[in-house]
C-alpha cells in the first residue's frame, strides 16, 4: 500500500512542472524575430552605405579617368606637333622657342566624353619647364614640359599631372653598338653597354677572318658577351623588334663566306618557353629577358648626314640664327652638293662670309750659305712667312675654310686646335656659338711621333678623311666621303686639369678600321685604347682576330653591321704553305672590346648633329587633388 501511495503522490509533481514552460516558444519565437529585425536593419543600412559609396567611387573613377584621357591628349599634340617639323627646324638648343608656345593652343583641345554626369573635363595647362631649360644629362640635352588636365563627374574634381620629357639627340649616340638594319655578332667580341638592332640581330660563335686573301671561319669556345658599363649608366640591354627577331647558330659553318639571306634559314629562334629562352640569351649573349627590350624601327630617331653637314655648314657660315637666311644658305649648298662634289667644294671655296686658307704651304727652296745679301733675306723672309702659315691651325678662333685638301702631319703642321675660350659660354669649340674648320678636299691627320697631335676642333669634310698615328681629339668632325683608321691610337684630349674628350665621328661612306695591335698579346693599355665614337651612313664589317681592337664610345651603322672576334693569343703560321691564323682560345686577352662612354652628350653637345625627329617619354601620372 504505501509503496502505491507514493506513486500517486508524485505524479501531480511531473504534470506540474510540464505545465509551467508553457509560452517559452512563443518568447523564442519573437527573440529571434527582433534578432532577424535587426540584422536585416543592419543588412540594409549597409546596402544603402554601399549603393552610395558605389555611386562616389564610380564617380571618382570616372572623374580620373576623364582627366586621363585630357593628359593622353595633350600628350597626343605633343608629339602630333613636333612630328611636323622638318629637320632644319629642331635644334637641340633652340627647341625651347617652340616647346613655349604649346600651351597657347590648350583650349583647342577636346576632352569629350558621352557620360551625362559630366560637367567638364579639360587640359588645363602644357607648361614647359625654363627652369629644366636644356638640362645636360648623361645621356642628352632634355626639355620638361609639365601637363595638368582636370575632370568633373557629378560634383567629383580630380586634377592629374604628368611630365613630358624631350630628348633632342639621334638614338644611335646611345649604344655602344648596333645598326638600322641587320646586326650580326660572330665569335667573341665583348659589348659594354647597350646594343641596338633595327631589323634582325643574328648571334654565332664562328668569326670569320681574312689572312693573305683568303678567308677562313673560326669556331669559339664563346659567344658574345653584352654587359653593363663601366660607369653603369647603361646596363647592358638588347633593344630589337622582337624576341622572335634573334637568331642564333652553334658551331655555324655557312657554304659561303658571307651569310645570305637565304642561310639565316639555316639559324635558330628563340624558343617560346621563358627558362628555356633564359638559358639560350644567357648562353648566346650573357644576358636575360628582362634585358632583352622592344624598340620600334618607326620610334627610332634617326639622322640625316648630308643634312646635318649643311646645317653645321650653315652655321659655320653665317653668324645669324635668322631661319630664313640659314634655310637659303642651306637650299643654295644642297643645290650644288647635288650637281657634284667639285661643285660643290668651288661653293664653299668661293665664301666670302669667313676667312680662308688658300691650300698647303710650300716650304721655300733652300738656297746655298755663300749667296748674295739680297737673296738670303729674300729666303729668310719667305721661310718666315711659311713657318707663320704653318701656325695657321694652331690657335684658330673663328670659322675657317681650307682650300684643297689638308694633311696634318706633326712635321709641317703640328696641330689643328681651337684654344678654350675664357668660359664654357665662349669657347670657340663648345661654345654656345661654335666655330667650324672646314676643308673643301680631303683630310689626312697622321703622326708617328711619339707624343701626340692634338686637334681640338669641329670639322666639316666634303672628302674622304684618312688617321694615322697617335692623335688625341676633342671633336666632332662629320665627313661626306670615306673614313680609313689605320695603326692609329686615338686618345680623348684632355687638357689642364680636364677630363679626357673624345672623337665623334659622322661619316657618309664606310669607316675601315683595320691593324690595331696586330697579333698583340696583352690587352692595349689605357694610353693605345681608341676613345671615339663611330657612325657610318653606310655598312661596316669589323674585326678582333688577328687585331685588338679596344674601343671607348661606339660605333653604329644606318647598314648591316658585323662583327668577328676571337678571344686568346693569334700568330701567324710559321711555315710558308699557308693556311689560317694559329688561335690559342682562352679568357684573355679580350681581342675585341667596346666599352660605351656616355660624356659625349656633355663634350660635343653643342656640335652634335640635329635629327630628323625627337623622342618623346612620357612619366608616370600623379594625383594633385
Amino acid at each position: 500500500m504505501g509503496m502505491g501511495q507514493n506513486k500517486k503522490t508524485r505524479q501531480p509533481g511531473v504534470f506540474s512542472f510540464v505545465h509551467s514552460e508553457r509560452g517559452s516558444a512563443l518568447v523564442l519565437v519573437m527573440f529571434i524575430v527582433l534578432l532577424l529585425t535587426i540584422l536585416g536593419t543592419a543588412v540594409l543600412s549597409a546596402t544603402i552605405g554601399g549603393a552610395q559609396r558605389s555611386e562616389i567611387r564610380e564617380n571618382d573613377v570616372q572623374s580620373l579617368h576623364l582627366a586621363q584621357k585630357g593628359l593622353n591628349e595633350a600628350a597626343a599634340y605633343i608629339q602630333s606637333e613636333l612630328r611636323g617639323l622638318q629637320l632644319e627646324d629642331i635644334d637641340p638648343y633652340s627647341l625651347g622657342v617652340i616647346l613655349a608656345k604649346l600651351d597657347q593652343n590648350k583650349s583647342s583641345l577636346k576632352v569629350a566624353t558621352e557620360l551625362q554626369s559630366a560637367s567638364r573635363g579639360e587640359v588645363d595647362g602644357i607648361k614647359y619647364d625654363e627652369s629644366k631649360d636644356k638640362k645636360i644629362t648623361k645621356q642628352s640635352i632634355q626639355y620638361t614640359i609639365n601637363i595638368t588636365s582636370k575632370a568633373v563627374v557629378n560634383g567629383v574634381e580630380r586634377t592629374l599631372r604628368q611630365q613630358v620629357i624631350i630628348d633632342s639627340y639621334p638614338d644611335f649616340l646611345k649604344y655602344v653598338f648596333g645598326s638600322e638594319q641587320t646586326l650580326r655578332l660572330n665569335g667573341a667580341p665583348v659589348l659594354k653597354g647597350n646594343v641596338y638592332a633595327g631589323e634582325r640581330l643574328l648571334v654565332t660563335n664562328t668569326p670569320w677572318y681574312t689572312y693573305l686573301r683568303h678567308r677562313y671561319p673560326e669556331v669559339t669556345h664563346d659567344f658574345p658577351e653584352i654587359t653593363g658599363n663601366a660607369d653603369g649608366s647603361a646596363p647592358g640591354e638588347v633593344h630589337v623588334q622582337g624576341m622572335d627577331s634573334i637568331k642564333y647558330k652553334e658551331n655555324f659553318q655557312p657554304k659561303e663566306s658571307i651569310l645570305s639571306e637565304d642561310q639565316e634559314d639555316e639559324m635558330t629562334s628563340l624558343p617560346e618557353e621563358e627558362n628555356s629562352r633564359n638559358d639560350v640569351l644567357n648562353k648566346i649573349l650573357h644576358v636575360n629577358s628582362a634585358n632583352v627590350k622592344i624598340k620600334e624601327k618607326n620610334k627610332f630617331v634617326r639622322i640625316n648626314v648630308e643634312e646635318s653637314f649643311f646645317d653645321k655648314l650653315a652655321q659655320g657660315l653665317s653668324v645669324s640664327k635668322d631661319d630664313l637666311s640659314q634655310k637659303a644658305l642651306r637650299s643654295s649648298m644642297r643645290t650644288e652638293y647635288n650637281k657634284s662634289i667639285a661643285a660643290f667644294n668651288s661653293w664653299i671655296i668661293g665664301r666670302s662670309e669667313v676667312s680662308h686658307i688658300q691650300g698647303m704651304p710650300e716650304a721655300p727652296e733652300k738656297v746655298r750659305p755663300d749667296a748674295d745679301d739680297a737673296v738670303l733675306a729674300q729666303y729668310e723672309k719667305d721661310l718666315e712667312d711659311y713657318e707663320l702659315k704653318l701656325q695657321e691651325l694652331e690657335n684658330l678662333n673663328s670659322t675657317v675654310i681650307f682650300n684643297g685638301n689638308l694633311v696634318v702631319d706633326g712635321l709641317a703642321y703640328k696641330r689643328l686646335f681651337y684654344p678654350p675660350g675664357a668660359s664654357n659660354e665662349y669657347d670657340p669649340k663648345s661654345g654656345s656659338m661654335p666655330r667650324w674648320f672646314i676643308v673643301a678636299g680631303n683630310l689626312e691627320i697622321n703622326n708617328f711621333k711619339p707624343d701626340f697631335l692634338p686637334v681640338r676642333a669641329n670639322i666639316l669634310v666634303t672628302g674622304n678623311v684618312k688617321i694615322k698615328g697617335n692623335v688625341e681629339f676633342d671633336s666632332t668632325m662629320l665627313v661626306l666621303g670615306d673614313t680609313t683608321v689605320e695603326d692609329a691610337n686615338i686618345r680623348g684630349y684632355r687638357g689642364t686639369n680636364q677630363k679626357a674628350k673624345e672623337l665623334v665621328l659622322i661619316s657618309k661612306g664606310k669607316v675601315l678600321i683595320n691593324r690595331l695591335h696586330a697579333f698583340a698579346v696583352n690587352e692595349p693599355s689605357p694610353e693605345e685604347t681608341m676613345e671615339a665614337f663611330f657612325y657610318t651612313d653606310s655598312s661596316g664589317e669589323l674585326y678582333g682576330v688577328g687585331s685588338m681592337f679596344h674601343l671607348i664610345g661606339g660605333f653604329f651603322a644606318k647598314g648591316n653591321l658585323t662583327v668577328n672576334a676571337v678571344k686568346g693569343n693569334v700568330t701567324e703560321p710559321i711555315s710558308d704553305e699557308g693556311g689560317g691564323l694559329n688561335i690559342s682560345q682562352a679568357a684573355v686577352p679580350e681581342r675585341f672590346v667596346i666599352d660605351y662612354k656616355p660624356d659625349i652628350y656633355e663634350n660635343q653637345q653643342s656640335s652634335l648633329p640635329r635629327v630628323q625627329s625627337v623622342n618623346v617619354n612620357v612619366g608616370p601620372m600623379q594625383l594633385i587633388n
